[in-house]
């Protein structure tokens, strides 16, 4: 599995846990559950927030190589 590969399993595997957290908050009723969730549901998005930066970073990163061995191959 490369790298990237990696990242992108990772933002998919993120993304599921924020709609569970999501779903999980509007069916929560108790205050400090609903309190606890929240907080889990900020973090979640934070981190997804950042993955999703990281994933077009790495994107761009091997788009500009693969243009570059591209150019090579060709003369």
């Amino acid at each position: 599995m490369t790298d990237m590969t990696r990242v992108v399993e990772a933002a998919r595997r993120l993304e599921r846990a924020v709609l569970r957290l999501e779903a999980a908050l509007e069916r929560s009723g108790a205050d400090a559950d609903r309190s606890e969730i929240e907080g889990a549901l900020a973090a979640a998005k934070a981190r997804y927030v950042l993955l999703s930066q990281v994933t077009q970073t790495v994107a761009m990163r091997l788009d500009h190589a693969i243009g570059r061995l591209d150019r090579m191959l060709e003369g």
